[in-house]
């Protein structure tokens, strides 16, 4: 959880002793299309394989 708060995908709040997570469904949003872009990316990377030396 620590690392989806430092990334900035839940926000937190207090609860007394526990803490409770909200998740931020815009910033998911712009996550989700830059792995999808991510993922394309990838897929023709590996299309345009060369052999190694």
């Amino acid at each position: 959880m620590k690392v989806l708060r430092e990334a900035g995908l839940v926000e937190t709040e207090p609860c007394g002793r526990p803490t409770c997570y909200e998740l931020k469904p815009d910033v998911l949003a712009g996550s989700s299309e830059q792995f999808a872009e991510l993922a394309q990316l990838a897929g023709t990377a590996a299309k345009n394989e060369r052999a190694c030396p």
